[in-house]
């Protein structure tokens, strides 16, 4: 079955509504990573200060890095290959040449897409985006002070 331009155009529509509701479900789940370890976080520091527990700020450490990991990792597993592929729909709609059959149709994953990303590009995009090195490295950072200040 042959599908016309606009019926392709449509099927590329509604790609990129379901790439969008995946995208906001992933972007949800890492909000709620991260609320999840700032509160962790907040009632280790608070029970080290408490209890003069003197080591359990450097858990607080710890904990960070297994959340950027957390974080980098599900971005990389599944994220960003949507990314990919709403950026290259994105990108083709808005092209002063674009042509419907250059781009394939309802590939979500984008298997068949044209841009090929290096691997350390992807790593890049998935494990140091800035506003998660900087909560992390600032917990990091109050986890080491806090520790300091206990053990004086």
């Amino acid at each position: 079955m042959m599908l016309n331009k606009d019926e392709k155009l449509e099927i590329l529509k509604l790609e990129m509504g379901l790439l969008q509701s995946t995208l906001d479900k992933y972007d949800d789940l890492i909000y709620r990573n991260r609320n999840w370890f700032i509160t962790l976080w907040a009632a280790m520091i608070g029970l080290s200060f408490t209890n003069n527990i003197y080591f359990l700020p450097l858990f607080g450490i710890g904990l960070a890095l297994v959340y950027w990991l957390l974080e980098g990792v599900l971005r990389y597993k599944s994220w960003y290959k949507n990314v990919n592929r709403y950026r290259e729909i994105r990108d083709a709609l808005n092209s002063k040449d674009f042509d419907i059959n250059q781009i394939s149709i309802y590939d979500l994953t984008n298997k068949y897409g044209k841009q090929e990303y290096k691997i350390g590009e992807k790593i890049s995009a998935c494990f140091f985006r800035m506003e998660a090195i900087f909560l992390y490295l600032i917990m990091v950072g109050a986890s080491l002070v806090i520790y300091f200040i206990i053990n004086k």
